[in-house]
């Protein structure tokens, strides 16, 4: 049995309190649950011990099959603050919007549910949206447990509308800007009012498509340097660990068909830097997944997987964008990123699957070249 006992102070913070409204919440609050019966009392405990409390939590069970539901039921009886949904199992996408759906917050909040947050998430991320009237307000976070901490790399401590606080970045695809909706407060009636929901064909890659559309839609986005999340990257009782994913391709083909389109839509891919980043992350850290993913799979990869992924739109359409200017650290890898744009499988096939001489001759791996990128950076 998992001890339920909370602290005084996650039922009872002193006097000064946040956010104290007289009609509805301020903030709601939505952390997707499957099998977090490890993680799931500490997640909420770090939520109530918030010196804001004008919240409320929905803890939406997604079908879980361990003692996650039997512990949600149990909290929302120590806190009123605490609303419960069970659900047949469908999917974060699917789960996140049965969260907004049922929400009543100004604001709305996530939260994985093996992650942790500042003790002041909730006060800077709403002061600063109410200060500055914001849809989606941004912060930093903090790999757990390699300590490495990560602020926005858009414009910070500007208040702009969601496209130029995009187009701020140098690098808004390869540094991973668009990733992790739990970074991020967003303003519900804007999300309501632009239809902008979790795209429930993406099993990978569904928070950026999410992040994307937020800020697309917003007249008024800010970011801050501040690191008010703790992310946890190694979890190995994840789904986004698990070494093979037989979905990844056909999630990944899906995201960038998403990205792209809505990318065009807004004026977005008008834009060199945008449009040449985003090719860049595609070669150096999309297509390093799918071979990672290929060396992971339980049956034998061969030379048509590798022609198959070669001339995929996002493979072809990015060394198209990129010609001859690919950004290279060495020969090496100017050569590897060649046998792509030429798709030479058998090349490719060579260099990745182990035949003695290429190697020695050609030792760079794509994924040497990538930055260190954990699946779930993808989201």
């Amino acid at each position: 049995m998992i001890s339920l006992t909370l602290s005084f102070e996650a039922l009872f913070i002193n006097d000064h309190t946040w956010g104290d409204t007289c009609m509805g919440n301020a903030i709601s609050v939505i952390v997707p649950i499957f099998n977090a019966e490890k993680w799931l009392l500490r997640c909420v405990n770090r939520i109530l011990n918030q010196p804001f409390r004008d919240i409320e939590v929905l803890l939406v069970n997604d079908g879980s099959t361990d003692r996650s539901g039997a512990i949600c039921d149990e909290l929302a009886l120590v806190d009123a603050r605490i609303k419960v949904i069970h659900k047949s199992n469908s999917g974060t996408s699917n789960t996140k919007n049965v969260g907004i759906m049922a929400s009543s917050g100004k604001y709305i909040a996530f939260l994985d549910a093996d992650d942790e947050i500042d003790e002041l998430f909730f006060v800077k991320l709403y002061a600063t949206a109410e200060e500055h009237d914001c849809e989606v307000v941004i912060s930093g976070y903090e790999t757990v447990p390699t300590g490495l901490r990560i602020s926005p790399q858009y414009r910070l401590h500007s208040l702009l509308n969601g496209k130029d606080l995009i187009l701020s970045a140098a690098a808004v695809h390869s540094d991973n800007d668009l990733c992790f909706a739990w970074r991020s407060l967003f303003l519900r009636e804007s999300l309501e009012r632009n239809v902008v929901k979790f795209h429930e064909g993406l099993t990978i890659g569904e928070d950026t498509i999410f992040h994307l559309e937020a800020l697309l839609a917003a007249e008024r986005a800010y970011a801050l340097p501040d690191t008010l999340y703790f992310y946890t990257v190694n979890n190995l009782d994840s789904l986004m660990s698990s070494p093979y994913k037989p979905y990844l391709e056909k999630s990944l083909i899906l995201q960038y068909e998403l990205r792209k389109r809505i990318s065009e839509e807004f004026g977005l891919y008008a834009h060199s830097h945008f449009k040449r980043d985003m090719a860049a992350y595609h070669i150096g850290s999309i297509l390093s997944m799918l071979i990672r993913n290929f060396k992971n799979s339980p049956m034998p990869v061969t030379k048509a997987d590798l022609i198959r992924i070669l001339n995929l739109e996002m493979i072809t359409n990015s060394t198209s964008v990129l010609g001859y200017r690919y950004k290279c650290s060495s020969l090496k890898e100017y050569l590897y990123y060649l046998s792509i744009k030429f798709k030479l499988a058998a090349v490719l096939y060579n260099w990745e699957f182990n035949t003695p001489l290429i190697t020695s001759l050609l030792p760079f791996r794509i994924t040497e070249k990538s930055k260190p990128v954990n699946d779930r950076t993808i989201r």
